[in-house]
């Protein structure tokens, strides 16, 4: 008798006992519960729309944090009309008009604003606040160091000589001309930009919203929003800027 065999032992395949070691095919699927299915449906899409409801209005906000965006340039525009709109309106009354606004007024243009656009006071007022903006935001602003380097490049080589006492007086007055050379187109600007800003600061506080001789609280009030309305336009285009920029 042999003690070893010499075929060797095989394992039976899944088509001889459809068994795997004997348990492999015991394992049999899982039946499903259709109402499980049906509330897990209902979870997912209640989620779905829970998320859609935060997701909208954190789409928007993000729009007015990035001035990349499409939303800070809308609102950099309305802010700069309204801006405009609030430097016009006391030219306006200068010019005839009521009010644009109802703040510490008696009474205001309200459902007027629907056919102002046909009023050509309106945009004569539009017209001097685009232009005292104009003005002023220069006289604030100054030139940019570029165009100062240049202006300065452009004339440093200018010398003025000594006085000389023996020459004849129009020899020294053509050597002073020549020394305050552009003195005097500067003086004439800066008296018309002070006449300019002293205008519209009457417009202002005299012309339209008067706080002198108020209470105290309403001074304050008045005085804040005369102010603002003096700077809205320059500050609405300094943002709109700042939005548009590459």
């Amino acid at each position: 008798m042999a003690r070893f065999s010499s075929s060797p032992k095989t394992v039976d395949s899944p088509g001889d006992t459809g068994t795997y070691d004997g348990y492999a095919s015991n394992a049999k699927p899982k039946p499903s519960n259709d109402f499980y299915d049906i509330l897990g449906k209902i979870i997912d899409f209640g989620v779905k729309i829970v998320g859609v409801i935060i997701y909208i209005p954190a789409r928007i906000l993000d729009n007015f944090v990035d001035h990349n965006k499409a939303g800070v340039k809308v609102l950099a525009a309305a802010i700069f009309m309204v801006g405009i709109a609030m430097s016009s309106d006391s030219f306006f009354q200068a010019f005839g008009g009521q009010p644009l606004f109802p703040f510490w007024e008696d009474s205001w243009i309200g459902i007027g604003w629907l056919w102002i656009w046909t009023k050509i006071n309106f945009w004569a007022a539009v017209v001097v606040a685009l232009a005292v903006m104009w003005i002023e935001s220069k006289a604030i602003r100054g030139k940019k160091p570029e165009q100062a380097k240049s202006a300065y490049e452009e004339i440093k080589h200018h010398t003025v000589p000594e006085k000389n006492k023996g020459a004849i007086d129009l020899v020294e007055a053509r050597r002073l001309d020549y020394k305050r050379a552009g003195m005097g187109e500067r003086s004439i600007l800066g008296l018309f930009i002070l006449v300019v800003v002293v205008a519209d600061i009457l417009a202002t506080f005299v012309m339209s919203r008067n706080p002198w001789g108020q209470p105290v609280l309403t001074f304050i009030g008045m005085f804040l929003y005369n102010f603002v309305s003096l700077v809205a336009g320059e500050a609405g285009y300094v943002l709109w800027c700042e939005a548009d920029r590459k």
